[in-house]
């Protein structure tokens, strides 16, 4: 198994460290995409291989362009002849044109910013002709039409590539962008990902990261306080040994989770002390530094804590996984600021509601976090009820995803509660609105898995490690029930099973169910291999029991820690 620990050797935890890290991760890229789009692995997509191609050289730009010189003049050299001839309509790599809500739009923002950036290993390299090309493609990705979603930032970052080499644009077009994006705020430093859409992950690596770097250049600071104010809460979503809080899509971009930390440097903006910023943005990339997310030749692989493609969404592609470099931001601070400067502070314990989020998150006495989850499912993204609709996640075990197939070991529940008709088909939580968030920590979720079933789950969570569900149920037919706690690493584990608990150890970490309301039986199941987003193969702690029509309460513990 490959890590950036075995591969590249000990992360130093210093400016210099990084800047070392971010040319690490980002040369094996380089060097297969400036081979060609040929030489692309073919992964699933639902883009085509040139665009796929395109993400692999051009993504790790979000990390090399911050390192400066730091990165070899050689990888600079390849790096700007390939992106001149992906972008030359006349050339056997021409790309494509920029359409209407096109995945190459995308990686413009890459471009525009890395242009900005550093020209001087981008920009002034190129012949003339090159240069044209590379400006006629950007300004078409700057008028294009976009998603409307976090997608209104690309045409943003590539008019500000087109202001740093000479080009002029319609700043008219940016400025309905910069205004659609504001009518996303929720309040509290959240947005929504468009209108309806979910909170994720795209709140700080997206809407945050890209508002404070158009701060950065501009001085237009509309993001800033929506960004500090999230930035408060987004501590409670990390762990004291720094992993962050698997939940929602995209999890494919690894260490893009902690790229707020480093923005808010790159902005020079406190939102909360340097000390703990820093903390938590060194922390977060040490988590990742000795997991095995690499390709044998050095590449990021797909997947999340190691090479599994079946986890990620129909977007992730081989060259997708860059986006982890957004984390390298920091380095646009320069070494004698206190983001690199400062002793890193370690967090304490903390129930954080935070209902414009639809969560609450509780990092126990322990240092692990465990999000309650009020958010409901995202039905157009592969594994959506899963990365979304579970009722709780943790950082120390984080979550599985459901297979086809009959029986317990294919619905995989952790941190789940799931229903069948016949006992080998099961339901979980699906359709359903947005729970409610109380400010005593609890949240509350109405669903229905079938018409005539309702169910209200509570869920609290304490400072021990333990939190509770509680299940009001109505049903109008016979129902199976299979609650789950959370799962650890198959391999060596212990486990110890009576009629109403069971405790697994593997690992050095326990997980514990308890069934609390003494109508279920307790048992231990061994999941589809694969499914699981740390570790290749687990055993899962469950509760299972029957329910006839007529109301029903059921009420579990679950307990995650490394006791």
């Amino acid at each position: 198994m490959t890590t950036p620990l075995r591969a590249f050797g000990p992360l130093e935890p210093t400016y210099t460290g990084w800047r070392k890290a971010a040319a690490a991760l980002g040369r094996p890229a380089v060097d297969l995409a400036a081979r060609g789009p040929d030489e692309m692995p073919v992964t699933m997509s639902n883009h085509s291989h040139r665009e796929n191609w395109f993400e692999l050289l051009t993504r790790p730009l979000w990390g090399l362009a911050p390192a400066g010189d730091a990165v070899p003049d050689d990888l600079w050299d390849r790096l700007a002849h390939a992106v001149a001839r992906a972008l030359d309509p006349g050339g056997e790599w021409y790309i494509g044109d920029v359409g209407p809500r096109n995945q190459r739009c995308v990686e413009s923002a890459a471009l525009g910013w890395a242009l900005h950036t550093v020209p001087e290993r981008l920009w002034d390299p190129l012949a003339p002709k090159d240069k044209d090309n590379v400006a006629v493609w950007l300004a078409q990705a700057y008028r294009t039409e976009v998603i409307d979603s976090n997608w209104r930032f690309f045409p943003v970052l590539a008019g500000h590539g087109l202001d740093a080499v000479g080009v002029e644009r319609d700043p008219a077009i940016a400025g309905a962008h910069l205004k659609r994006l504001g009518e996303f705020h929720l309040g509290d430093g959240v947005y929504e990902d468009g209108p309806g859409n979910r909170v994720d992950y795209y709140n700080p690596f997206a809407f945050h990261t890209y508002g404070l770097l158009h701060y950065r250049i501009t001085g237009d600071d509309r993001f800033v306080e929506p960004a500090a104010a999230f930035a408060r809460r987004f501590r409670s979503w990390f762990a004291a040994d720094g992993a962050g809080v698997p939940y929602g899509r995209s999890l494919g971009y690894r260490f893009a989770q902690g790229s707020l930390w480093g923005a808010l440097a790159a902005a020079d903006v406190e939102a909360v002390p340097w000390t703990e910023a820093a903390g938590f943005a060194r922390r977060h990339l040490a988590w990742w530094w000795d997991k095995p997310i690499l390709e044998p030749d050095g590449r990021l692989s797909v997947g999340y804590g190691y090479p599994n493609s079946a986890l990620v969404e129909q977007y992730l592609t081989a060259g997708s996984p860059w986006w982890a470099s957004k984390v390298f931001t920091g380095l646009l601070a320069p070494p004698d600021h206190p983001f690199w400067t400062s002793e890193a502070e370690a967090p304490g314990p903390t129930v954080e509601p935070h209902p414009p989020a639809r969560a609450v998150h509780v990092r126990d006495a322990g240092g692990h976090v465990t999000r309650l989850n009020g958010q409901s499912w995202r039905a157009m993204m592969r594994g959506g009820k899963d990365t979304y609709g579970r009722l709780a996640y943790s950082t120390l075990t984080g979550f599985s995803h459901s297979v086809d197939g009959p029986g317990l070991e294919a619905a995989a529940p952790d941190g789940a509660l799931v229903f069948s008709e016949d006992g080998r088909h099961w339901r979980g939580r699906e359709d359903s609105d947005d729970g409610v968030v109380g400010s005593d920590g609890t949240v509350t979720v109405t669903w229905q898995p079938w018409e005539d079933v309702r169910v209200i789950t509570t869920m609290e969570a304490s400072l021990d490690g333990w939190h509770t569900r509680t299940h009001e149920i109505d049903t109008a037919r016979r129902l199976h029930t299979g609650e789950g706690g959370w799962c650890v690493p198959r391999d060596g584990h212990e486990a110890a099973v009576a009629n109403d608990r069971v405790a697994v150890v593997s690992q050095g970490i326990r997980s514990e169910i308890v069934d609390a309301a003494g109508n279920r039986c307790a048992g231990l199941v061994s999941p589809m291999p694969g499914t699981h987003l740390y570790w290749p193969a687990t055993v899962l702690p469950v509760l299972t029991g029957v329910l006839e029509p007529g109301r029903h309460l059921l009420r579990a513990r679950i307990f995650a820690g490394t006791d």
